[in-house]
């Protein structure tokens, strides 16, 4: 989805150039110094993972590809993150040119994009330049700001965004958002977006919660506390994700035009034992059968269906050869076609209900907010069976006997399973970083995948090395104790 944006923001920019002889005008009337805020607006929104694509829901261990002609299993060695500056520069442009256009919105929401983008990078690697990046030749080898530094930031920048837009939308009530690709410019659903993931971002520094100058609980119990303040995500309807549809460009990736991806793709045991053991009702939703399955009992497709011993996924730490030869055994479940096998599939999630709802359920567990975590655990299964087409009433079954809510850490374990399972194939890397967290559920590693562990985070750029290497070997020596930048040293977050 990113990739259209950009190409539209591109050829409108060449479009609307002249090709005037540079003699007749000192300036080029025809040749743009400025960019419609709304189109960088529109290029700067981040575009949600479709099912099946992309390394985050495989490194999750949703799914796994086996092909016939590359029977290797996944291997965990990450390569290094980039930094994303060219974002940052694309939002300080937007806070330009929504002051030229006295369209003041789109620079409040630009604080909101860059927590998000300054948190991805963070996420992946620990600290980064902040206070001094962005300065150009002024300043062309910043120094590293510590990672909680850039959390303190990101939260407050989050802050500042929501309270002024609510302020402005109770100022210019009406006014739309141009170039909004998730809510054809609802101001509140974006009011509500910045709070969730708010949320988000304070539940991922729970290892952090007694740290005062963080001050996570008392920023999720304001945000809470205050719905008028800081409104939230309410039902699926405000769900920040895409659909897709049988045109060009908008097609999700796992589609009938990709026959390989049918052949290829499988689930893995991980997410489908998961599924079985609380005899949840969204694997039939999400999977087929296996083959031997079908085959065992003939004419009688749908007792096979209703039988949860009827799927199994693969085991992600095998050997290659020996996952390829069980495939083509018809020992693994596939993607269930109906759902998925044609050019719609299902919206992708960039940021949701379900996850909002879990996180909440945790913040409540935790102590962090004056609430029933029962109910935001409930109402988190409910939204993400909801999502699959599931019955409330079939949700609510499903939580009395299976899956009822707990107390103590048994009842945080299951929280976190609840999220895994609410995470399958969307919100992009949310599920893996959550698992990074908590240590739920437990990946399967071996040999075969070039692990012993799972890797905590991406290396940085080699170019650090390069151009800003005092600054870069001085970040490492602080963070890890020495000039090893390695998957397995543990950033601050981790700790």
């Amino acid at each position: 989805m990113k990739s259209f944006k950009s190409i539209y923001l591109l050829l409108t920019l060449i479009l609307t150039s002249s090709c005037l002889d540079f003699e007749e005008l000192r300036e080029n009337p025809n040749n743009p110094l400025s960019v419609p805020p709304s189109l960088l607006f529109t290029d700067l929104t981040p575009g949600p993972e479709s099912s099946f694509a992309g390394d985050g829901y495989s490194f999750a261990q949703y799914h796994m590809w086996i092909a016939t002609d590359n029977a290797s299993a996944p291997s965990y060695q990450f390569g290094r993150a980039s930094f994303s500056y060219d974002n940052i520069r694309n939002i300080d442009k937007m806070d330009e040119e929504s002051a030229r256009v006295n369209a003041p919105v789109y620079s409040i929401i630009g604080n909101f994009f860059r927590a998000y983008y300054y948190v991805e990078m963070t996420r992946r690697m620990g600290d980064i330049p902040l206070s001094e990046s962005m300065k150009g030749a002024d300043n062309p080898t910043p120094a590293y700001d510590s990672q909680k530094s850039v959390y303190i930031q990101s939260l407050n920048w989050l802050d500042e965004a929501n309270l002024a837009l609510g302020a402005y939308i109770n100022s210019n009530p009406g006014e739309t958002l141009e170039g909004d690709v998730y809510f054809d410019g609802n101001l509140k659903s974006w009011q509500k977006i910045i709070n969730a993931y708010t949320i988000r971002v304070l539940i991922s520094l729970s290892k952090k919660e007694n740290d005062a100058d963080l001050d996570i609980q008392g920023r999720m119990s304001r945000i809470y506390s205050q719905p008028a303040l800081y409104p939230l995500l309410s039902s699926l309807a405000d769900n920040a994700q895409l659909s897709y549809r049988n045109e060009e460009g908008f097609k999700q990736t796992y589609n009938p035009d990709q026959a390989v991806y049918r052949a290829s793709v499988t689930y893995v045991d991980t997410y489908i034992d998961m599924l079985k053991k609380y005899q949840d009702p969204r694997l039939m939703a999400v999977a087929d059968p296996t083959q031997n399955a079908l085959d065992a009992n003939p004419g009688n497709e749908a007792a096979v269906r209703a039988d949860f011993n009827s799927y199994a996924g693969a085991d992600f730490s095998a050997n290659g050869t020996v996952n390829s030869s069980n495939k083509l055994d018809g020992e693994y479940s596939f993607p269930n076609e109906e759902r998925y096998w044609n050019f719609v599939g299902q919206p992708a999630i960039w940021i949701g209900y379900a996850e909002q709802e879990l996180n909440l359920a945790e913040a409540a567990h935790r102590g962090w907010i004056s609430a029933d975590p029962a109910f935001h655990y409930s109402r988190g299964i409910s939204a993400s069976m909801n999502f699959y087409g599931l019955s409330d009433e079939a949700a609510s079954a499903y939580i009395s006997t299976q899956a009822p809510y707990l107390s103590g850490e048994a009842g945080l374990d299951r929280i976190h399973e609840q999220m895994y399972l609410s995470f399958a194939e969307n919100s992009s890397w949310e599920s893996f970083f959550m698992t990074r967290r908590t240590g739920i559920p437990s990946y399967k590693f071996s040999s075969e995948n070039n692990v012993d562990q799972i890797p905590v985070r991406w290396m940085y750029p080699s170019s650090e090395n390069d151009r800003n290497q005092e600054n870069y070997r001085n970040a490492l020596i602080s963070q890890f104790g020495s000039e090893v930048d390695d998957r397995d040293e543990i950033m601050w977050l981790l700790k």
